[in-house]
């Protein structure tokens, strides 16, 4: 009877305790680590659920993983999407991703990235994340509660930047368990290339210290040229009621730039090359871009909403010269891959055969990591 008493006592101590215990923790609990999915599924497509992480609707979210146990090598991918900044702009952005919506991506994406089965893919066998895009804010954002204007949706949940932090503990945790990493790249497209920009420092600041690593910027130029990045354009995405993108932007930026500039997102080459002198960075850009001319388009006839006129490729070329001219030239660890046309992204080519002054990209890439790359232009 007395072994009775006290089983029954210390249960009800056990459920007193927990009885008020958030669900979220329970729930938290239950969630696939890296470890479990890279032992019960390795190399396998896999969607990582994540409570935390919350798409543009509220709704929370994931990431995809193909996970190499026997690879130290880290290829992490920051999806595209657009940019969601006014009523126009947010209706082609997604507002929510899911399991199926990765696996549809990956069934149906041609890129040499996705093919692990190429040996033109030089990431075949590395470990493979994939960020899914669905916050509207370049992957930038820290704002749960933000407000689009012109017609815009309201009580958006823009926290990219938030989300990848919470993949790159993740991460972390995995490899401290499986062993170091021996190299990363991070690599983003159009609205994931500027997610790159924004979220190399946290990278490296989580994961990446004093490891090779190589950041490639896709179909994402931010420009000094004020007749393309407007004043007002930039006080829009600089918002703090809109993405708040200032929270995640580094606290020294303006005490490490030695150049004057007129606005925090065009600091961000110089910072990350000062800050980080040993990481290799490459912009990729088509001369004549139509995607990126139309997002800075809402910049014109000063925000004119919604825009009359479309940036003309001349415009836009003389602005990506300008960029490399006058700011990338003079750090020693920026180079360009510059083509001619008006296509946008060139990471979702199949086989990265696209040619510049007779360098294949994929060629080009592989020389960006091992630090022998050289600016190319047509």
């Amino acid at each position: 009877m007395k072994n009775l008493f006290l089983f029954l006592f210390s249960l009800f101590i056990f459920i007193s305790c927990n009885k008020d215990k958030p669900i979220t923790e329970v729930v938290l609990n239950e969630e696939l680590t890296l470890l479990k999915i890279a032992n019960n599924t390795p190399n396998e497509t896999t969607w990582v659920s994540r409570s935390q992480m919350k798409s543009r609707n509220g709704e929370s979210m994931g990431y995809g993983v193909i996970l190499n146990p026997n690879s130290k090598k880290l290829l992490i991918f920051l999806d595209g999407g657009g940019a969601c900044f006014n009523q126009l702009t947010c209706i082609q952005n997604l507002d929510r991703y899911s399991e199926e919506d990765f696996l549809n991506r990956v069934a149906s994406d041609k890129s040499l990235l996705i093919n692990r089965n190429s040996d033109q893919n030089q990431f075949k066998d590395w470990n493979l994340v994939f960020v899914p895009y669905a916050t509207g804010d370049v992957h930038s954002g820290t704002n749960s509660t933000a407000n689009v204007p012109n017609n815009g949706p309201k009580n958006q949940s823009m926290v990219g930047f938030n989300n990848f932090t919470i993949i790159l503990k993740d991460l972390k945790d995995y490899f401290d368990a499986n062993g170091t990493i021996s190299e990363i790249v991070l690599m983003g497209s159009s609205g994931g290339g500027y997610g790159v920009m924004s979220n190399t420092f946290q990278l490296t600041d989580i994961l990446a210290k004093n490891i090779p690593t190589t950041v490639l910027v896709d179909a994402a130029p931010v420009f000094m040229d004020e007749t393309i990045l407007s004043p007002c354009l930039a006080d829009i995405w600089n918002s703090d009621s809109l993405w708040n993108i200032n929270v995640a932007l580094p606290s020294d930026l303006d005490e490490t730039v030695q150049k004057n500039y007129e606005h925090d997102l065009q600091k961000l080459y110089e910072y990350l090359s000062l800050k980080l002198p040993n990481v290799n960075f490459g912009l990729l850009s088509y001369y004549g871009d139509e995607i990126i001319r139309m997002f800075y388009s809402f910049g014109q006839n000063n925000c004119t909403y919604p825009p009359t006129n479309l940036i003309s490729g001349e415009v836009f070329k003389i602005g990506l010269i300008d960029l490399k001219n006058n700011i990338l030239d003079d750090l020693d660890n920026w180079k360009v891959f510059y083509a001619n046309g008006d296509n946008h992204t060139f990471l979702s080519d199949e086989n990265f055969n696209q040619t510049v002054n007779n360098t294949k990209l994929n060629d080009w890439i592989l020389q960006l990591r091992q630090g022998k790359a050289k600016n190319l232009t047509e």
